[in-house]
């Protein structure tokens, strides 16, 4: 049985439980595998992963149901990817779109869904089980490299040649590992006090942005605001998020600025600092923020032309328009070549949301804005529960959010099931109903 969530505030060491007690041992071995399986990965037309391949195997051994019966944020979750289901069989059948563009844009919600309940009821039998998944995940990727890149960067040794010589080989072969390992420090730091772990992240974010690294350098930074601003005592009231909002205002402009100041005068021609100097404000966040994903500038006139069903999964773009216009935007136009008229080309659209609504047209969207507002809402309650997992927890939710705006769909089979999970399990209250708390763990044990 896992150890009970304490009610006082998060101050000391001595305020918070032990994260690991007593129970069951499986959560812990079938968390091991997952974050390792996330190394490696096999094509069958749809890449498949070795962690959804655990997955797939423990949703098999494990009794999973009782879990969709005591947590009700699970249902709700699943209830939207059963929508965006539906909203993508109707759009692709109007649109009459390829059967592998649907395979594998179906592929998305079901194995992300299925994953999803594999991790939750690991999760709910034993908590701690996120750490195994954050070491495990930490050691898999710092020796085979993350899946999701392939063997991009694979003959290149760890060295700050390396990064001097790309950045990107930071973002490809350092950071899939350094991240869940700086979680784990963080979550150490933290059982002693959350303004610990605030430093630790904060001291991480400024690293990444100097790395050019600079989603996970923000969710690092955002990170850091809240767990500092749940140690000093705030909570969702309205005069706290007018207050904090503020303050995180102008402590994430000066932020801002000095990476500016510095990328600059310091890495001019690194990815950065090309898309800063293409910029007629680079001291302009909004503004960089579209350098950088300038798919949202194109992405309102696709769903424009299409507003009801969309385009279809994976949508093309038949004429290369949006794809021009994008190359336009990020001044590279002048290498558009007359031979990309015969290959084939998608609409921009790297964004979860974005996409769900150019892909399968409102009910799309509607599917996402569900989803959305249930992550929103745990998002909401987690300066409540005084849980020793609140760092990687808090990391994640925010992760998650950035995910909606500004990353592929793929998004909800890659970081999705591990973080609302986590969510789900640090947001429900301490007292589980019985269904959950008698069912046995697993079928075969």
């Amino acid at each position: 049985m896992v150890a009970e969530i304490s009610q006082r505030p998060i101050t000391s060491r001595a305020a918070l439980p032990r994260v690991v007690s007593q129970g069951p041992l499986w959560p812990h071995f079938f968390m091991a595998l997952f974050g390792a399986g996330w190394a490696v990965s096999f094509d069958f037309g749809v890449r498949v992963y070795g962690a959804e391949i655990i997955a797939a195997i423990g949703l098999v051994v494990i009794r999973w149901r009782p879990v969709l019966t005591g947590y009700p944020m699970a249902r709700r979750v699943l209830g939207a990817y059963g929508l965006w289901i539906l909203a993508i069989g109707i759009s692709d059948a109007v649109n009459g779109t390829a059967l592998f563009d649907f395979a594998r844009n179906m592929a998305t919600p079901l194995i992300g869904g299925a994953t999803l309940v594999f991790a939750l009821a690991a999760l709910s039998r034993k908590p701690s089980a996120l750490l195994t998944f954050l070491a495990a995940t930490t050691i898999a990727k710092a020796i085979l490299g993350d899946a999701t890149y392939g063997d991009v960067f694979a003959d290149e040794a760890y060295s700050l040649a390396s990064i001097e010589a790309d950045t990107n080989f930071f973002k490809v072969r350092i950071d899939p590992f350094l991240t869940p390992a700086l979680l784990l420090g963080s979550w150490w730091l933290g059982r002693r006090s959350l303004m610990f772990a605030a430093v630790l992240l904060l001291a991480a974010s400024i690293g990444y942005f100097i790395l050019d690294d600079r989603a996970i350098g923000l969710i690092f930074f955002l990170s850091a605001l809240v767990l500092a601003g749940v140690r000093l005592g705030f909570r969702p009231r309205l005069g706290h998020v007018a207050f904090a909002g503020l303050v995180a205002m102008l402590v994430g402009y000066g932020a801002y600025a000095a990476y500016t100041s510095y990328t600059l005068n310091s890495n001019p021609y690194g990815h950065n600092g090309k898309q800063m100097q293409r910029m007629e404000n680079p001291y302009n966040p909004f503004e960089l923020l579209l350098q950088g994903r300038s798919e949202w500038l194109f992405i309102p006139s696709a769903i424009a032309e299409r507003p009801f069903f969309g385009w279809g999964s994976w949508a093309e773009d038949t004429d290369h328009r949006f794809t021009y216009l994008r190359l336009q935007h990020t001044d590279t136009a002048k290498y558009f070549q007359r031979s990309w008229l015969t290959q084939k080309a998608y609409i921009p659209a790297h964004s979860l949301i974005g996409a769900a609504w150019v892909w399968s047209g409102m009910l799309g969207f509607a599917a996402m804005l569900w989803l959305l507002h249930s992550i929103w809402r745990m998002l909401l309650k987690l300066p409540k529960p005084n849980t020793p997992l609140l760092v990687p927890v808090t990391f994640f939710a925010i992760a998650t959010i950035w995910h909606f705006l500004f990353s592929p769909p793929q998004h909800v089979r890659l970081t999705f099931p591990i973080a609302i999970a986590s969510l789900i399990v640090v947001t429900k209250p301490t007292k589980r109903p019985n269904s959950l708390a008698q069912s046995a763990p697993l079928a075969s044990f």
